[in-house]
């Protein structure tokens, strides 16, 4: 409320609407339905986007709207890491859980296996 009623125009918060949280999915922990029309009553103006878009990321984030801004970026989590993407943890053992990859580190062969994966990515700007 402070960044709009002082029309901070320069601010831009970015946040990556992914539906995990550290504990669990976010319609279990806290649920951030209707997230864009939270912000807009705040005063900021809202962008939706995907955010595994590159450009629409760059576009949203060169907007300006004469007040702060809020860009959701909406994500699959994990998104170009298989193992991520379906909440494995291979070594380890542990079910299909995406919030894993919230507090676990990679092993060195998760790590290898990610790096080739998103090497491997198109080069179209959206992974």
């Amino acid at each position: 409320m402070f960044a709009a009623h002082h029309r901070l125009d320069a601010l831009t918060a970015v946040i990556d609407v992914n539906g995990q949280q550290a504990l669990g999915r976010t319609s279990d922990v806290l649920d951030l339905d209707h997230l864009a029309a939270r912000w807009h009553a705040f005063g900021w103006a809202v962008t939706e986007v995907d955010g595994h878009s590159r450009p629409a990321l760059r576009d949203a984030l060169l907007a300006r709207h004469g007040r702060p801004h809020v860009i959701l970026a909406k994500t699959t989590f994990g998104r170009g890491v298989s193992f991520m993407e379906r909440g494995e943890a291979r070594d380890r053992g542990l079910p299909p859980r995406p919030h894993n990859w919230h507090y676990l580190s990679m092993s060195a062969r998760e790590f290898e296996i990610a790096s080739r994966e998103l090497e491997a990515a198109p080069e179209d700007g959206v992974l």
